[in-house]
Parts: C-alpha cells; structure tokens; sequence
C-alpha cells in the first residue's frame, strides 16, 4: 500500500479542494464556500497528497470537545487505495491532539460505501435526518469517541 502525506490545508488548495468536491458530490461546495468555511477559526482542513498530487480532503469544525467532519472526499481514481482510511486514521489523531472525546458527521443514506469506511473506522450509527439533502435524501448521522 503507498504512503500517502497528509497535511494541514492551506487557502492555496482550494481550488483542488473544489475539484474533488466537484467529482465526489451531488451538491458540491464552491471555491468560494470552501474559502469562507478555511477562514472560520473554529474550522480545520487537510489534504492528502500522492507525488505533490492533492487527492483527498477532510474538513471539520473543533467545537469544545467534538469534532463535527464536514465533507470527506477522495479522488475518484484513487478509491479503494487506502485513501480514505489514511484520512480517517488522520482525523483520530486530530481528535488525540485537539483532546475531543467525540466526533460526528453526517452521511448520505445511499452513500454505501463511506458508510463502511466510517463503520470500519469506529463510528457508530446513531441516528437519521429526514431529507437533510437538497434532493430529500436522508442523513444518517455517525459517532466516534475515543
């Protein structure tokens, strides 16, 4: 398996950050949202990188002693690679570092395979929100404590 480097986001990756939106989403953020949402003290980014390549990106708000995760998203080219478990195993150090007992994250119901990356990662379902999506789908909501 390749070693992936992840490492804190910067506004200059935003533009990258807006593409896999773009590839991973049915409702993307824009630049623009991703820049607004970087620029919050309480929000926090990474990226993960292949040969200077950014191929993947988490997003979280640190709010007492939660972290809620905004998106999480890897390059369609890259999944099933061991992507998406570097980032999760990224957001449990985060949580270490930052001394949270907990964090949450929303998911789409039909998103079957960010479910088993969550659930293979420790996050447990614990509830649903009806039509939460723009199209009506429904969110399930996921927990993690350390």
């Amino acid at each position: 398996m390749s070693e992936f480097f992840i490492r804190e986001a910067s506004e200059k990756d935003a533009d990258d950050i807006a593409v896999l939106e773009s590839l991973s989403f049915k409702t993307p953020w824009s630049k623009e949202m991703i820049l607004s949402e970087m620029r919050e003290p309480i929000s926090h980014f990474f990226v993960v990188e292949e040969s200077g390549k950014i191929i993947g990106y988490y997003g979280f708000l640190h709010i007492l002693d939660e972290l809620h995760i905004l998106n999480v998203a890897v390059d369609p080219s890259f999944r099933r690679q061991g992507v998406g478990r570097a980032l999760m195993d990224s957001v449990k150090s985060e949580m270490s570092r930052l001394g949270c007992r907990a964090a949450t994250l929303e998911v789409r119901e039909s998103n079957t395979a960010a479910v088993r990356l969550y659930e293979k990662a420790g996050f447990s379902l614990a509830g649903v929100r009806p039509h939460y999506y723009m199209d009506k789908e429904n969110a399930l909501i996921y927990w993690l404590e350390l």
